[in-house]
This record gives structure tokens, C-alpha cells and sequence, in this order.
């Protein structure tokens, strides 16, 4: 597949779910990511892989802090 195809056609879910990548698949993801280019030149230079319960507590603290900014947001 082209790779301009597959980024006209891309699309990001509205809410992510089960299953989440597993480790060799994620580690593609990363290494992927590390060659994108970006506007500035300020490549990431570390990731962060949240999983299990703390990404429960996470999403906690998300919404917490969402509520404190925007309290008139809906659940």
C-alpha cells in the first residue's frame, strides 16, 4: 500500500479499547514513530507505554483534571 494512501485514509478512534498492542507490535509503533518527521525538528526522545491498572488510574486523573479546567464538561 502507498504510503499517501494510507495517510489520506487514516482515521482516530473516537474512544481506544482492548486489546492494546502487544509488546512487538508496540515496539514497531515506537520505531515508526521515532522516524517521523516533524515541523520543528524536535523528534521525541522517549515514550511512555501506560498499561494494566495504571491505566485505569490514568484516566482518572484525565478526567479530574478536565473537570478542574472545565467543570461544565459532561461525563
Amino acid at each position: 500500500m502507498d504510503a499517501l494512501e494510507l495517510l489520506h485514509g487514516r482515521e482516530s478512534a473516537a474512544r481506544l479499547q482492548e486489546p492494546a498492542p502487544d509488546d512487538s507490535q508496540l515496539a514497531a509503533i515506537v520505531q515508526a514513530a521515532l522516524r517521523a518527521p516533524d515541523h520543528g525538528r524536535l523528534r521525541p526522545w522517549r515514550f511512555i507505554a501506560i498499561r494494566g491498572p495504571a491505566l485505569e488510574h490514568f484516566g482518572a486523573v484525565l478526567a479530574e483534571t478536565l473537570k478542574a479546567r472545565m467543570p461544565e464538561a459532561s461525563a
